[in-house]
């Protein structure tokens, strides 16, 4: 299990979402982390298939505001309007492995 973050910010002029784990911390740009959205409208439940087409998404995409969910994810209100997808820690923590 991974641990909770000690920070998370939405950096909007760097268009990053800042996360901090102790002395570890990810940067990950938004368009990127909107891609990476697993919830049942951006990817097949079933086959794992994405649904969402990168290419979609606005260069200019934000966030509009964060919630915590539990001491497990953080909901992502974006500028679309989308925000059925959780982020968990652990899969920010994969996420943020690629090299972001």
């Amino acid at each position: 299990m991974v641990d909770v973050p000690s920070d998370i910010r939405a950096l909007s002029d760097e268009r990053v979402l800042a996360v901090t784990w102790g002395d570890r911390k990810a940067d990950f740009p938004f368009v990127f982390l909107r891609g990476q959205c697993a919830c049942a409208q951006c990817v097949n439940e079933w086959t794992g298939e994405q649904i969402l087409d990168p290419a979609t998404i606005p260069a200019e995409i934000a966030i509009a505001r964060m919630e915590l969910v539990g001491s497990y994810a953080v909901r992502i209100y974006w500028s679309d309007g989308h925000n059925s997808g959780l982020f968990t820690w652990e899969r920010l923590h994969e996420l943020s492995k690629g090299g972001c």
